[in-house]
């Protein structure tokens, strides 16, 4: 059973299949669909999908919730490489009006303490399209390094975009 990490606005817990609802909500409205890597919007069946997907030992992901126990986002880790200790890192706060509030600095300081103590991980990647000038800066202000660029990697808004890869590395 995974433990439940506690910051000052915020827990991360388990996803519980009664979140779900709550995801395809927030990845299906345009404001967050825009800046996600993945290009589908969510339906119940991919949503059951993703959920029996859990239990594997490449992701570990998180419910973010507020202090009355609201789901507000959902985090984790994906492509978890166990022996070369590394990882994909995913935030979505998914109510925008929640955006520069402080709660996914939180949720990513929980994040990275939870990848680098509790998985060993040595090694933490991002993804972000190029035009996401936000996550960008937001991932920088965490020691995150720009690595590459996938050059024409992601169609949105009838452009192709480039996918920018960033970096942590344990220090430790």
């Amino acid at each position: 059973m995974m433990v439940s990490l506690k910051g000052k606005k915020i827990v991360l817990s388990k996803v519980k299949k009664n979140d779900l609802k709550y995801f395809q909500l927030w990845r299906n409205t345009y404001d967050i669909w825009k800046n996600n890597t993945q290009f589908i919007f969510l339906n119940t069946i991919y949503q059951k999908h993703w959920f029996s997907t859990l239990s594997s030992k490449d992701k570990v992901m998180f419910t973010v919730t507020n202090q009355k126990n609201k789901p507000i986002g959902v985090c984790g880790f994906t492509n978890i490489d166990s022996e070369n200790k590394h990882a994909k890192i995913a935030i979505i706060i998914g109510y925008t009006k929640l955006h520069s509030k402080g709660i996914g600095s939180e949720t990513m300081r929980l994040l990275l303490r939870y990848g680098f103590e509790e998985l060993k991980l040595h090694r933490i990647e991002a993804e972000i399209i190029e035009y996401n000038k936000i996550s960008i800066k937001f991932f920088k202000k965490f020691g995150f390094k720009f690595e590459s660029s996938l050059r024409d990697c992601m169609w949105r808004e009838n452009s192709w975009w480039n996918i920018e890869k960033y970096s942590l590395i344990n220090k430790n």
